[in-house]
């Protein structure tokens, strides 16, 4: 199937570029629980403890900023890439076509020299999807756990050949409908985040009693987030996950779907592939 085509808004009454303030799921500033995330794996969507709660933030269009967005200094960074795939309905073709140009865009931006991608994810937002976009403000690694993910998918022999390498952890998005009006993503830019902000997260899975960790965020009013207003199909979002080195480079960078506060309900659902990749220098 090639990418979902989504509805012009000429006519609506609706706000999809510039600066927008919409409610983000944080952890409370006053909260003492431990923050635990439950996934269903099926059509219900995900929920959380009481560690939890939606506040509001004001997000810039990145677009409009004229910033120059880097991946080792913000954490993140848009660049056009075509897509030779047209089918992101067939497994095989994901793995065997796009995989290699996923590599090739995270060495391009990054400079790593060998980078592996581990796996992928397809969200859809609509009723009957078991992955959604997540309206969660989330790392998908925290100190601990990347390096446990990467011995776990790398293969341990592999692992040991790399581990006085510098090593980041990059999630490559790209939006599979042919402009993003709905569920756009923000970063928080990694420059404007203090360390204690990171409140490591349980994660709950169904139908199995392994628990993960990520990293939530409390709020602070220095963190400054952003969005790249209407991304396209031949665009995407390198986003770092983990970085090794501590020399003050983008560790870290939380992120998370929103939705504008004005949102046309007949606007379709966003469709987007997140290709997870470990790299080394």
């Amino acid at each position: 199937m090639a990418p979902q085509t989504a509805s012009q808004t000429l006519g609506l009454n609706m706000q999809v570029s510039g600066a927008v303030t919409a409610d983000l799921n944080y952890i409370r500033p006053e909260a003492t629980l431990t923050p635990e995330v439950f996934y269903s794996g099926g059509d219900a969507p995900q929920r959380y403890n009481d560690a939890y709660a939606f506040m509001p933030a004001t997000i810039q269009d990145g677009r409009q900023t004229h910033q120059d967005f880097k991946i080792h200094t913000q954490g993140f960074q848009l660049a056009t890439a075509p897509t030779k795939l047209a089918d992101f309905e067939d497994e095989s073709l994901i793995e065997d076509i796009y995989y290699e140009e996923v590599k090739s865009i995270v060495s391009h931006i990054t400079g790593a020299k060998d980078v592996f991608v581990f796996d992928h994810t397809i969200r859809f937002g609509k009723a009957n999807s078991r992955r959604k976009p997540a309206h969660h403000v989330h790392n998908d690694y925290t100190e601990r756990t990347a390096h446990s993910r990467a011995q776990e998918r790398l293969g341990a022999d592999l692992f040991a050949k790399m581990k006085n390498r510098r090593m980041i952890q990059i999630n490559v998005w790209r939006p599979l409908v042919d402009i993003v009006q709905r569920s756009p993503l923000a970063f928080c830019d990694a420059t404007s985040i203090n360390p204690k902000d990171f409140i490591a997260t349980n994660i709950h899975f169904p139908d199995t009693d392994h628990v993960g960790e990520i990293y939530a965020l409390r709020k602070s009013v220095e963190q400054r987030w952003f969005y790249f207003s209407q991304m396209k199909h031949e665009e995407v979002a390198l986003i770092k996950g983990y970085d090794s080195l501590r020399d003050g480079t983008a560790r870290f960078t939380p992120h998370t779907a929103f939705e504008y506060p004005d949102q046309a309900p007949q606007i379709p659902p966003r469709k987007s592939i997140e290709t997870r990749t470990f790299a080394f220098y």
